[in-house]
C-alpha cells in the first residue's frame, strides 16, 4: 500500500513537471514563431574578426545615449543565429558559422559594452539575447553551458528588476525574465515576470494607462503613440505566447487593452499616420509616424492581428485597422465618428470618417514634450495648442525637419529666431491651470488659456476649439504678447503636393511660388482636401514654398543630410505686441472644390456667438447644438436663452424637442467644485448644479443633466 501511494505520488510530481517542461517548451516554440526570420549576412560576415569574435567596424567604447553602436555586434549575432537554424538559409546548419556565434558571444562576455542609457543594458539588449538563446536551442549545435549559463547570468545581472519599474519600461523588462525562466525551466521566474508584464495593465494616476483611456510615460506627459507602443508591443506579445496555457492573460486586462487600442491608441492613426500630437519624442525619428517604415517590425499593424486572435469577440473591427493600416482599404474605412476629450492627457481627438483632428495642450497637471537624448530639440510650441488635421493621414508625413517650428499647426506664438528649450528636458510641466474640454462621445469644445513668460515668450491666448459634424470651429481672444516679435496664429502647415491653391474671393493675390501673401479679410482658402474659412476677418498669411532642414537638426542620432519639402503654411497675423487681439477661423477638411466650399458656406450653420475675453461660444444651426466657454462667472445670451454660470467652465446645450435640453458641463480648470448652470427662456427657467467635488481622477471629466423649459 505504501509503495502504490509513493509511485502514485511520484507519477503526479513527473506529470506536472512534465506539464511545465512542455509549457516551458512551447513559449520557446511561440517566441522563435514570432521572431523568425531568414536574414542575409553576407555583408556582416565580412567585417567579422575571426581572431576575437569582434567586428571590424563596431566602436565598443562608445557610450551614445542613442543608437548605441555596440548593440549592433549583438545585432548580428542575433541575425547568424537565425541563419544557422533556418532550413531556409545558405548558412543552414554551417559549423563555420556556429563558431562565430559562439566566439562572438564570448567576446561580448568578456568586452562587456556598458551604454550610458539604461534603455539599452535593460532592455534592448537582454531582450535580443534572449531570443538568441531561445533560437540557438532549437539549432542542430547547441551552445556550450557555459557560455549559455554566463550570458543568462549578464541577462538577470544587468536586466535589472521589473517590479522597480512603471508602465512600458516594466513590461519590456519582464519579457527578458520570461525567456531566461524559459531556458532555465525556472517556474517562480516565469510567474514574477508574468506578474509584471500584466501589473502595468490597469488604470493608475502614475506612469501607465490614464482613467481617461489617455497614455502616459516618463511623468505625467502624454504617449498614446512612442511609449504607447512599447506597451503593445510587450503585453500582447506575452499574451500570444501564453495563450492557452495557465498563465493566460486575465479577462480583465485584456479587456482594458482593448478598450485602449480601440478607442485611444488607433484613433490617433489615421490611415497608416499616427497624429504627430500623440508620438512624443519619437516625432523627431525618420518615418516613426508611418507604421510601415518601423525598421523590421510593422508593429501597428500587429497588435491588431494579435487582438483578432486574443478577442474573437472583436475581429471584425480589428480586421478594419489591420486593412487600413496596410493600405489596401482608404483612410475613411469602416471609421466610426467620435469625440473624445482626455482630461487627464490633455489632449483631444476628434474624429470623423472624412478626417481627423487632434489639439494637444498642457496644464500644471501635465508635462511639455520632452527633447531628452539630443531628441526632439524644437519642440517647445508643440505642446500649446497644437492641432492635427488629416484627411488621408499623410498630410505631415516626414515634414519635421523642414517645419518651421515657431509656426507649429494651432498655435498663436511669438515667430522668435530661435526655439526656446524647455527648463527641462524631460519633465516640465505646463503652467496654464483652465484647460480641458466638454464632450458627449460625438461632439465637443475644447479651451487652453495659455500663458507663457518662459524665455522672454510673454505671450497669453485664450484658445478655444468647437467640433462638429463637417467643420472645426477655431477661435482666440485676449491675445496679448511683449515680445519683441511678431505674433501669429498659424492655422496649419503641411505637406503640400499640389500648387492648387484656391481663395475667395477671385481676385484677391495669387500665391507665388517661393513667396508669401498677406490676404485682407478672405472668405476662404482652399488647398489640398481642407478648406479654411475666416467669419471675422483679419489677415491672413498664405505660402506655398520648399523649405530645408535636416533630421539632426531635431535629432543629433540623424543625418545632417539636407531634406526638402514643398510645404504650405497659412496663419492669421497678429504683428508685434498685441493687446487683446482675436482670430476666427472654421477648418472644413474633406472637400476638394470651390463648388463644395460655397456649397457649405449657403447652409449657414455656424454663428459665432461670442468671442471675447470673458467667453467664447459657437451655436450650430442644424444640430441644435450650442457650445461655451465660460472664463468668468457671468450670464450669456445665446438666442432666445440666457445661461448663466457661477464659475468658470465649458457646456454644451442640446434641444432635442420644444422643452427639453440636455447639458454637457465640465471644468477645465478642475477645482473640483460645484458648477451652478441657470438657463432661462421667456419665462421658465431651468437650473442644473454640477456636483464635481470629491471627483478625484474624474474632476475634468464631462456630467450630463436633462432639463426642461
Amino acid at each position: 500500500m505504501k509503495f502504490r501511494l509513493c509511485l502514485f505520488f511520484w507519477l503526479a510530481v513527473s506529470s506536472l513537471l512534465s506539464a511545465q517542461t512542455n509549457d516551458f517548451e512551447l513559449l520557446m516554440q511561440r517566441v522563435r514563431q514570432e521572431f523568425t526570420i531568414n536574414p542575409s549576412i553576407d555583408e556582416a560576415l565580412a567585417k567579422y574578426n575571426a581572431m576575437d569574435g569582434s567586428f571590424t567596424d563596431v566602436d565598443y567604447a562608445s557610450v551614445a545615449r542613442t543608437k548605441w553602436p555596440p548593440l549592433l555586434h549583438v545585432d548580428r549575432l542575433y541575425d547568424f543565429a537565425f541563419a544557422y537554424t533556418n532550413p531556409q538559409n545558405k548558412y543552414y546548419r554551417d559549423a563555420s558559422l556556429f563558431e562565430k556565434i559562439e566566439k562572438g558571444l564570448a567576446y561580448w562576455q568578456a568586452r562587456n559594452p556598458w551604454c550610458h542609457n539604461w534603455w539599452y543594458n535593460q532592455i534592448a539588449e537582454p531582450q535580443r539575447l534572449g531570443v538568441l538563446l531561445i533560437q540557438m536551442r532549437a539549432g542542430e549545435k547547441h551552445l556550450p553551458a557555459e557560455l549559455e549559463q554566463a550570458v543568462l547570468e549578464r541577462m538577470k545581472a544587468d536586466g535589472g528588476d521589473p517590479a522597480k519599474w512603471t508602465g512600458a519600461n516594466r513590461t519590456d523588462i519582464a519579457i527578458h525574465w520570461i525567456y531566461r525562466a524559459c531556458l532555465t525551466q525556472n517556474e517562480a521566474d516565469l510567474k514574477y515576470a508574468l506578474e509584471n508584464v500584466y501589473s502595468p495593465v490597469v488604470y493608475t494616476t502614475k506612469e501607465g494607462f490614464q482613467y481617461d483611456d489617455s497614455y502616459f510615460q516618463h511623468g505625467r506627459q502624454l504617449y498614446i503613440g512612442g511609449y504607447g507602443d512599447e506597451i503593445l508591443k510587450g503585453v500582447t506579445q506575452v499574451a500570444m505566447l501564453v495563450r492557452g496555457t495557465p498563465y493566460a492573460i486575465p479577462e480583465e486586462k485584456l479587456s482594458l487593452l482593448s478598450r485602449f487600442m480601440r478607442a485611444s491608441y488607433y484613433g490617433v492613426i489615421r490611415g497608416q499616420y499616427m497624429m504627430f500630437g500623440a508620438v512624443g519624442r519619437g516625432i523627431s525619428r525618420p518615418g516613426n509616424t508611418r507604421y510601415t517604415n518601423i525598421p523590421a517590425f510593422p508593429q501597428r499593424q500587429t497588435f491588431a492581428k494579435r487582438m483578432m486572435e486574443l478577442e474573437p469577440a472583436r475581429a471584425t473591427e480589428f480586421s478594419a485597422i489591420v486593412e487600413r493600416l496596410a493600405g489596401k482599404q482608404p483612410a475613411d474605412y469602416q471609421v466610426k465618428s467620435s469625440h473624445t476629450h482626455y482630461y487627464i492627457g490633455d489632449y483631444t481627438l476628434h474624429v470623423r470618417p472624412a478626417y481627423s483632428f487632434g489639439v494637444r495642450m498642457v496644464s500644471t497637471r501635465t508635462g511639455r514634450c520632452e527633447y531628452g537624448n539630443g531628441e526632439n530639440l524644437k519642440t517647445y510650441f508643440l505642446s500649446d495648442g497644437s492641432t492635427s488635421i488629416a484627411v488621408d493621414g499623410d498630410e505631415y508625413n516626414a515634414i519635421f525637419p523642414v517645419w518651421d517650428w515657431t509656426r507649429l499647426p494651432g498655435t498663436t506664438a511669438p515667430k522668435v529666431e530661435r526655439i526656446p528649450m524647455a527648463a527641462s528636458d524631460w519633465q516640465t510641466p505646463g503652467t496654464s491651470t483652465f484647460a480641458g474640454g466638454v464632450s458627449d462621445s460625438l461632439y465637443g469644445a475644447s479651451v487652453y488659456a495659455y500663458t507663457d513668460r518662459y524665455d522672454s515668450l510673454d505671450t497669453h491666448a485664450k484658445k478655444a476649439w468647437f467640433f462638429f459634424d463637417d467643420e472645426v470651429v477655431c477661435l482666440g481672444s485676449d491675445i496679448n504678447s511683449l515680445s519683441a516679435y511678431p505674433v501669429a496664429t498659424t492655422i496649419n502647415q503641411c505637406l503640400s503636393p499640389t500648387d492648387a491653391i484656391q481663395i475667395s474671393p477671385e481676385g484677391k493675390p495669387k500665391v507665388p511660388h517661393e513667396g508669401t501673401v498677406f490676404l485682407s479679410s478672405p472668405e476662404w482658402v482652399l488647398h489640398g482636401k481642407v478648406a479654411y474659412l475666416f467669419p471675422q476677418g483679419g489677415t491672413v498669411s498664405v505660402s506655398r514654398k520648399l523649405q530645408k532642414g535636416s533630421w539632426y537638426d531635431i535629432n543629433h542620432s540623424f543625418s545632417k543630410d539636407a531634406v526638402t519639402e514643398e510645404v504650405f503654411t497659412i496663419g492669421m497675423e497678429h504683428g508685434v505686441k498685441p493687446a487683446s487681439a482675436t482670430y476666427a477661423y472654421i477648418v472644413l477638411p474633406g472637400v476638394q472644390t470651390a463648388g463644395e466650399v460655397r456649397s457649405y458656406q449657403k447652409q449657414r450653420n455656424i454663428r459665432i456667438v461670442a468671442n471675447t475675453e470673458e467667453a467664447q461660444i459657437v451655436e450650430h444651426r442644424k444640430l441644435n447644438l450650442i457650445q461655451m466657454i465660460c472664463y468668468e462667472a457671468g450670464t450669456y445670451t445665446v438666442g432666445k436663452l440666457k445661461v448663466t454660470v457661477d464659475r468658470p467652465c465649458a457646456l454644451m446645450l442640446k434641444r432635442h424637442d420644444k422643452n427639453g435640453l440636455t447639458l454637457h458641463v465640465a471644468d477645465p480648470g478642475q477645482t473640483r467644485s460645484v458648477v451652478r448652470v441657470e438657463v432661462r427662456r421667456g419665462g421658465r427657467t431651468a437650473v442644473a448644479e454640477c456636483d464635481f467635488q470629491g471627483s478625484g481622477v474624474y474632476a475634468g471629466a464631462t456630467k450630463r443633466c436633462e432639463l426642461q423649459l
